[in-house]
């Protein structure tokens, strides 16, 4: 997404506040992400999700993290990750949370605990692809 649509702009201006409706311009993705599921409930309390995906980029066409049944199933970090300003977080096919420039924009976690990834042979020759 290199342009937001008008609805798209109304959108993320009548759900976000203004200092993060403003982050729009240099991360179109994660506050669009962030606005299109501002009304989402939080995940229920004791929720186990399926699928974790983890980006550190406002636009990548693969997760960074991707956990499937608790198990990292690979790792992909940029290169330029020590640089990166977002963090988006998809549980089960949905944004769930949202951290921008330091900021948290969007949080539906509830309590679900992620888990931390255990790297093992499977996951490096995964990762390697």
């Amino acid at each position: 997404m290199n342009q937001l649509l008008p609805d798209e702009e109304a959108l993320i201006q009548s759900k976000l506040s203004p200092q993060s409706a403003q982050l729009r311009h240099k991360y179109p993705n994660a506050v669009w992400n962030a606005a299109d599921c501002w009304d989402d409930a939080p995940l229920p309390t004791n929720y186990k999700p399926n699928r974790i995906e983890i980006y550190y980029a406002d636009s990548a066409d693969t997760p960074h993290i991707y956990f499937e049944n608790d198990q990292v199933q690979y790792i992909n970090l940029p290169a330029d990750i020590g640089q990166s300003q977002v963090i988006q977080v998809w549980i089960d096919g949905n944004c769930k949370y949202v951290e921008v420039e330091g900021q948290i924009i969007l949080n539906k976690l509830g309590d679900v605990q992620l888990p931390q990834p255990k790297v093992t042979a499977t996951t490096i020759a995964n990762s390697l692809r």
